[in-house]
């Protein structure tokens, strides 16, 4: 549970833009260990709850 949670922190902070180099190299050596398929699914899960959210609002502002 701890490793998906790391791999949300992750992938938000990529989102944004922002992070630190020692969360980058721990991503790196994950990502070399176990393959890159549960950051590929998380940020899919992300991004689509992120334009489920502007989808939402943008109807909301619109009615």
């Amino acid at each position: 549970m701890k490793d998906i949670l790391q791999v949300f922190k992750a992938v938000a902070s990529a989102m944004v833009g922002v992070g630190k180099k020692e969360s980058l190299a721990k991503d790196f050596e994950k990502t070399e260990k176990q393959g890159p398929w549960t950051y590929i699914v998380v940020a899919l899960i992300m991004v689509s709850i992120f334009i489920g959210v502007i989808i939402t609002a943008v109807r909301f502002a619109l009615s």
